[in-house]
């Protein structure tokens, strides 16, 4: 019976179900160890690569046709317009509830944006435009919420961290294999779905307090325009290239806006002499 099911699926979903477990798993666990080890600046900066999303749609260029991805990214975009709104509710209830609370008003908060965003054209200029502004408000709006000092310290030890990375990988494994059935509108605000950032807030709101989850959400809001750079990258150049050459420079984008936000303090320093 379990080897009827297992052929019932796409020959790939297998493979692709186990990369991004592992990688949503690395990425939960890497985020986590950054906060603790260079602070909140960074691991939020971290947040944003797009080691979740990169996996999603390598599968998906190899199942669908371009236009069917490009809009599928599209629609990631405003997934990711969402999730700041994930993010910022989070923010605002982190000093006044539970994790598990916190996040679920945040989820709510995606979902209920996310089924508005979705009635906009994907049209990947005006989305990415959207984003930029969801961005700066959030962003600016969040900044409120903001600890003068934020300690790092906790004592949550690596097997509960490597556990809890697990599970985040068995959800995006879960919830993005679904996308090859639901059309380009579906698959690119479920492969946006911050699950990874689920697991993550908790595992770092616990570890480490509300001041400190505050402080990385808030650096988290800007790591998110390096999965919009490789989305709107996508939609905008896969109908004109090859998949293999699309995805090497949407994924060289997300590095340079990560690698950016990380530095930016530096950058700006050197720029100011």
């Amino acid at each position: 019976m379990l080897h009827a099911l297992l052929a019932a699926l796409p020959d790939i979903s297998l493979q692709e179900l186990a990369i991004r477990m592992l990688a949503t798993t690395f990425i939960v666990m890497a985020v986590t160890w950054a906060v603790g080890v260079f602070g909140p600046l960074i691991g939020g900066a971290l947040a944003g690569l797009p080691i979740t999303l990169g996996p999603g749609f390598f599968f998906l260029s190899k199942q669908a046709t371009a236009p069917f991805v490009s809009q599928a990214a599209s629609y990631a975009l405003l997934s990711l317009c969402a999730t700041q709104f994930f993010l910022l509710a989070y923010m605002m209830t982190a000093k006044r509830c539970r994790p598990i609370v916190c996040l679920g008003i945040a989820c709510m908060a995606w979902l209920f944006f996310a089924l508005l965003f979705r009635f906009l054209p994907p049209l990947p200029w005006i989305n990415l435009g959207l984003f930029v502004l969801t961005t700066a408000t959030c962003w600016r709006y969040g900044a409120r919420f903001l600890s003068d000092t934020v300690s790092a310290k906790g004592k949550t030890g690596f097997g509960l961290l490597l556990l809890r990375g697990i599970i985040a990988g068995v959800l995006v494994a879960t919830v993005t294999t679904a996308s090859h059935w639901i059309g380009p509108m579906g698959s690119g605000l479920i492969l946006a779905f911050p699950v990874g950032f689920t697991v993550m807030t908790i595992t770092i709101h616990q570890r480490f307090g509300p001041s400190c989850i505050i402080a990385t959400i808030h650096s988290i809001m800007l790591g998110t325009g390096s999965l919009a750079a490789f989305c709107a990258t996508i939609a905008l150049l896969i109908p004109h290239m090859s998949a293999h050459l699309t995805l090497s420079i949407a994924v060289s984008c997300a590095v340079c806006v990560t690698l950016t936000l990380a530095f930016r303090g530096k950058i700006l320093a050197a720029f100011r002499r």
